[in-house]
Formats: structure tokens, C-alpha cells, sequence
């Protein structure tokens, strides 16, 4: 695997974290404020760019409703959030990040399928000169991917743009 040409195993370790942002499945919030739980990776960011991507994520009018909205705690001493909600707070913080790639592993799996298609739709206008890497379960989050790879046992088995796969004959179609 190569980043700007460099072979990985060239990086600074530290060099290629401060490039990328993960966000996985089942992500973790620490007993804190929903604005800290945010801003973890940039503790100095402002409130007005803890809303920008928390709007960017779609929870932001979530946010809202809650008790204290960003200011409201979470955790185990704290309000509990759905597991939709604590997806996109770390999708939320893995943008405030602004890293140059950005990985989404299946971290979209408890959004219903609006709220899925807008968050997606605010990445791509998000994601301009970055990469945004998104493994998904369900093809709605997909379709509208420059580039989807089809994996099977560790092998890929297909590869091209949606329209490109629902021609083929394999597993996408």
C-alpha cells in the first residue's frame, strides 16, 4: 500500500495517523460532554466547528433536543444515546479532525436510510481532494462511490463504479 507514492512502510508512523481518521462501528464516547466527545482529537476547535461537523454528521438538531445540547453529559453518568446518535457523533469527530483520508468501517450500520443519505451526501461535499474510504453491509451507502471493491474471503472479486457492478455478473448485482 502506497500514500503519495511513499510506500507505507516508509511513513512516520506519526506522520500517517495525523493523516487519518477512523470511525468504526461500535464507537466509543467517554463520560464527558457531547461538545468534549467531539472535539477529542482537537481539544482547542471552537463551538462554531463542533457544530459545523456536527451538522455535517447529522446529529446536530439531535444535539439540540438534548437536556443541556452540547454541553449535555454522556456516559455512564450521563444521558444515553442511541447507537445512531453515537455513530455520527464519532463520524462528527473524525471530521473535525480534517485529516486527508477518512475511514468509515460500516459506521453507518444503526442510521436509518435518510439520515444515512444525507450524511453521505455532506461527505462527498466534504470529502473533496480527500479520500473517504467507506466499508458498508448495505449498498445504499455505496452507490454513489467513485470507486467500490468487492471483497470476498480477503480477494477482490469485483471492482468499478455502481453502474459499472450492477452490469456484472457476481456478488454486487
Amino acid at each position: 500500500i502506497r500514500f503519495h507514492d511513499v510506500p507505507l512502510t516508509h511513513l512516520q508512523l506519526d506522520s500517517w495517523r495525523s493523516r487519518l481518521a477512523v470511525v468504526s462501528q461500535t464507537p466509543f464516547l467517554f463520560s464527558d460532554s457531547i461538545a468534549n466527545n467531539i472535539a477529542l482529537g482537537r481539544p482547542e476547535a471552537t463551538q462554531e466547528e463542533i457544530e459545523q461537523v456536527a451538522r455535517l454528521a447529522s446529529v446536530h438538531e439531535d444535539i439540540l433536543r438534548l437536556p443541556q445540547g452540547y454541553d449535555t453529559q454522556v456516559g455512564e453518568r450521563g444521558v444515553m444515546l442511541s447507537g445512531g446518535q453515537k455513530q455520527r457523533i464519532s463520524i462528527a469527530r473524525a471530521l473535525l479532525l480534517n485529516a486527508e483520508i477518512l475511514l468509515l468501517d460500516d459506521a453507518l450500520s444503526a442510521v436509518d436510510g435518510r439520515t444515512e443519505h444525507q450524511i453521505l451526501h455532506n461527505l462527498r461535499q466534504w470529502g473533496e481532494g480527500r479520500t473517504v474510504i467507506i466499508s458498508a453491509h448495505r449498498l445504499s451507502a455505496l452507490t454513489d462511490a467513485n470507486e467500490i471493491i468487492v471483497m470476498q474471503h480477503g480477494h477482490v472479486v469485483q471492482r468499478g463504479d455502481h453502474d459499472q457492478l450492477a452490469q456484472q455478473i457476481g456478488w454486487y448485482r
